[in-house]
């Protein structure tokens, strides 16, 4: 399976979803920075145990594995990342959202 443009549904495979704990995004949450970590492991070509985790302000909050990321495809990794909060019928609201420190890493960095 191959995508040819964003968001091409109809070539992605769907792996589920992960929610966290913390409803950063909630009425509650809002105008507080969150240390947000995530982690990555893909699968083995034609093997289902890739991993997903998220930390929040250093506490694990979603994970999942058993993940088919690849399928059997082998020749490389991640290529690309994309940072978006999706409504599917669009915000209700405008709104901002602001990034500090964004680090792609190896290695965990943790929250300071």
């Amino acid at each position: 399976m191959q995508t040819t443009v964003y968001n091409d549904f109809t070539n992605l495979r769907w792996l589920g979803a992960a929610t966290s704990s913390t409803a950063i995004f909630d009425a509650a949450h809002v105008g507080s920075w969150y240390c947000i970590e995530t982690h990555v492991r893909l699968n083995d070509a034609g093997q289902s145990n890739g991993v997903f985790e998220m930390w929040i302000n250093g506490a694990l909050e979603a994970r999942k594995s058993a993940l088919n990321w690849l399928g059997n495809y082998a020749a490389y990794g991640l290529n690309a990342l994309f940072i978006e909060n999706f409504w599917n019928n669009g915000s209700p609201a405008t709104q901002d959202r602001y990034m500090d420190r964004l680090i792609v890493s190896t290695q965990p960095i943790g929250c300071s």
